[in-house]
């Protein structure tokens, strides 16, 4: 690559390697923890997970070393780059220059993508049993998160994978000063929206990725524990990091929602935003799990649902992801990102694991050990099933709505018009049958306690 005057070439070129180096190391990882879990052989089980461990070592150091050249670009105040140029500028203070890395699309991906590198590394010193076929998922979905930040365009069919934070200004622009100035680089970068420069920008998000990350754990063990038919075993594992999930996300929430009220000019704690729906709804649903995942510990009742719900939850995550980052809701979010092209492959990464759940769900629920009596009327776990059931139908009527743009795009591709649209008071609307299904879950709940007491 030719190099103009002024221009800080290696940090660019370094975090190209190490994103190439990421993707390849999970596509590795995932192999091995894959055959090591199918292995019967000690020895070559062994040999299979010394070799993933050590990729997924490799794929975690590439993801800090990505997080840390944007967060050096951005500081250095590099405006050759795109991504510094978009988003950091010379009066930001550094911690403000830290959240412009989450602030840009691809950043998202990379904090995320921090995060599970992390879970993972602790569920491989605490996972002993599950290690293999939990990381096997693991290393898949680290692989997906890395392809979307890879910024490569196929030869002869034009097809890009991904948006990469190194990518250059001079090659993202097509502005004559290029031509005429070929050394040029801007003087200060856009900066953050004024609206973001606040200490809730800083905590925010982090925090919502995390809990984002919590929610691949539960998913791994479902899926790991019915491959490998081992139908109730995974639930007193999950169960903890389930908890811890929702105990984040739902932190991230409020903190959300505090923020708006403090600084946006929402003119209350929640607007019933688009994208704010879509972390909204997940939630719920886990919610949902934690609490059929408890009856099933403590009552073995409440198999099949459990796992549809924990199932369903990650996949509302992903589902959360192509929502935001596609650019399919369009003006109808203010906090949706702007379409880098990555729409199609947002579709592959959540049909790919919608597909693969629901296939193998569909495979093993006849093997399921399941009871007759699984919901019994007179039963005080009845009353738990009621609540879960409220529940998932607030989430559905939030999500309905919420997906109207996407359903519009589906009917059209059918050649169907369709001009759904989101209602225009969204407060009114949402508000007034989200209370009422508030109000039932709380007496739902009182009724739980006093039947299940009154079974002891």
């Amino acid at each position: 690559m030719q190099k103009f005057e002024g221009e800080h070439l290696l940090p660019g070129q370094l975090g190209h390697f190490f994103i190439i180096l990421a993707l390849v190391s999970s596509l590795i990882a995932l192999i091995s923890f894959f055959n090591a879990s199918r292995t019967q052989n000690e020895t070559d089980k062994n040999q299979w997970m010394k070799f993933a461990k050590i990729n997924f070592a490799i794929q975690a150091f590439s993801i800090l070393f990505i997080f840390c050249t944007v967060f050096y670009i951005c500081y250095n105040h590099y405006y050759e780059y795109m991504y510094a140029y978009k988003h950091a500028s010379k009066e930001l203070e550094t911690k403000f220059l830290l959240a412009c890395i989450w602030e840009g699309q691809e950043g998202s991906f990379i904090l995320w993508m921090f995060w599970q590198a992390l879970l993972g590394i602790i569920l491989i010193r605490t996972q002993k049993e599950w290690e293999a076929p939990v990381m096997s998922i693991f290393a898949l979905v680290q692989a997906f998160l890395s392809s979307m930040i890879l910024g490569v365009v196929i030869p002869g069919i034009e097809l890009k994978i991904g948006s990469s934070p190194f990518i250059l200004l001079r090659e993202a622009m097509q502005d004559p000063i290029f031509a005429t100035n070929p050394d040029f680089i801007p003087a200060d970068g856009h900066g953050l929206n004024p609206l973001l420069q606040n200490y809730w920008m800083v905590i925010h998000p982090p925090t919502l990725f995390l809990g984002f990350a919590a929610t691949l754990i539960p998913f791994s063990f479902c899926l790991s524990g019915l491959y490998f038919k081992k139908y109730t075993e995974w639930i007193k594992p999950a169960l903890p990091w389930a908890l811890f999930g929702g105990t984040v996300l739902g932190i991230g929430i409020l903190m959300g929602g505090y923020w708006a009220y403090e600084t946006l000019s929402f003119g209350g704690y929640w607007n019933w935003d688009p994208v704010e729906n879509a972390v909204y709804v997940p939630w719920l649903i886990l919610v949902a799990a934690i609490h059929t995942m408890m009856l099933y510990k403590s009552k073995q009742r409440g198999l099949g649902i459990s796992i549809i719900l924990v199932v369903s939850v990650f996949l509302l995550i992903l589902y959360s992801t192509f929502l935001t980052r596609s650019g399919i809701l369009g003006d109808a979010s203010v906090h949706s990102f702007t379409d880098l092209g990555l729409s199609g492959q947002l579709l592959v990464y959540l049909l790919v694991f919608c597909a693969g759940a629901i296939l193998l769900i569909a495979l093993r629920w006849k093997q399921l050990p399941l009871k007759a009596d699984e919901i019994e009327v007179y039963a005080p776990e009845f009353w738990v099933f009621l609540g879960m059931a409220a529940l998932c139908l607030m989430g559905f009527q939030v999500l309905i709505p919420t997906s109207f743009p996407v359903i519009n795009k589906v009917l059209g591709l059918a050649g169907i018009q369709s001009s759904l649209a989101p209602p225009a008071d969204q407060i009114g609307f949402y508000s007034k049958l989200q209370l009422w299904f508030a109000v039932s879950v709380a007496m739902l709940s009182d009724r739980k306690s006093t039947r299940l007491n009154s079974s002891h």
